[in-house]
């Protein structure tokens, strides 16, 4: 099939024209050069990354749910290294606890004084080990003897008999609290008649 002159000019122009727009886009490319292309990582790479991620999201939320919880917790009423407890008021507690802690000081040893106003908070504690010397009253002292929940104040003389399980601050009296020493047999049996023993012999008696 021949072309006619017309045809065949129409043709040569758009001949042109691609040969023209070819070079100049080969010129912008020059200019211009793209980045090198970089092949997408093996899969095995992204899930490590995901996986990664994902414990970098998980630590704060697992340390929000181990700390937070301890440190919105009330104070906890046990101490730490040995405790003496003082059970009663807080004025009695004050008190004992005067003319407790300047022996304790002047012997260097390492007692925690604890004030507790209920004995049924006082026995939990003492089941789980929290105390290891008590000044508490003759009656309470008695219901512990009786459950069997007392050491011996001195390890040589009548062993577990109730004069030696409880030591009061001064005798009986009707319609008076008779406080003294008891020690709890979950406690340092033997810290605890240490202190008492240093009590008993330097230490001025108590006065309300």
């Amino acid at each position: 099939m021949s072309l006619s002159y017309r045809d065949h000019l129409e043709a040569q122009r758009k001949y042109i024209r691609t040969k023209k727009e070819a070079l100049e886009a080969k010129r912008d490319r020059q200019r211009n050069p793209r980045p090198p292309r970089v092949d997408p990582p093996p899969a095995g790479a992204s899930r490590w990354l995901v996986a990664l991620a994902v414990c970098l999201l998980l630590v704060p939320i697992l340390t929000i749910f181990l700390v937070l919880p301890n440190a919105l917790l009330p104070a906890q009423a046990t101490e730490e290294g040995l405790t003496v407890w003082i059970l009663g008021p807080e004025e009695e507690y004050l008190a004992i606890k005067n003319w407790l802690e300047p022996e304790i000081l002047a012997n260097e040893l390492e007692w925690t004084i604890a004030h507790i106003a209920n004995k049924y908070d006082l026995v939990d504690l003492l089941r789980i080990g929290h105390g290891d010397l008590l000044i508490i009253e003759e009656d309470f002292a008695g219901e512990l003897y009786r459950g069997q929940a007392l050491a011996p104040l001195l390890d040589k003389i009548d062993g577990t008999a109730w004069d030696n399980c409880f030591a009061p601050f001064w005798a009986a009296q009707p319609f008076y609290k008779t406080y003294g020493w008891a020690i709890p047999v979950t406690g340092n049996i033997e810290d605890a008649r240490h202190l008492y023993t240093v009590m008993r012999q330097f230490a001025l008696p108590f006065r309300p």
